[in-house]
């Protein structure tokens, strides 16, 4: 790699790693992470994916079963969801996608038909 490209590259980093939209995520996830209410309720969402998943692979997603762990995942989900710390996450989260789709447009755009950050609106 030529040392041209590299300190472009090395500026590049520096300027995703110091925008604010950046570190906030950071912060919000050390944040969820140290939640133990927030990583019960994920926990709790995980395993019923897991049991969801293990019916759906014996048994018709319309059986009685299936249907009664499918409601506790999508229940879980949404209190998940709807948690504010997640919330809150889940919205930064957007917003830092957002950039690196657009960096991505700006680096791969010329060599493909459509553009990732307009696709995502």
């Amino acid at each position: 790699m030529n040392i041209s490209l590299s300190k472009s590259l090395e500026s590049l980093k520096a300027a995703i790693e110091s925008d604010p939209r950046v570190i906030r995520l950071n912060e919000l996830e050390k944040k969820l992470y140290e939640d133990p209410s927030l990583m019960e309720l994920v926990k709790k969402k995980d395993d019923l994916e897991r049991e969801y998943s293990e019916i759906l692979s014996y048994k018709d997603k319309n059986s009685e079963e299936a249907m009664k762990v499918g409601k506790a995942l999508h229940e879980a989900k949404a209190e998940l969801d709807s948690y504010p710390l997640a919330k809150e996450y889940s919205e930064a989260f957007i917003e830092v996608r957002d950039i690196y789709m657009q960096i991505d447009d700006i680096i791969f755009g010329p060599y493909r038909k459509k553009t990732l950050s307009s696709d995502a609106k």
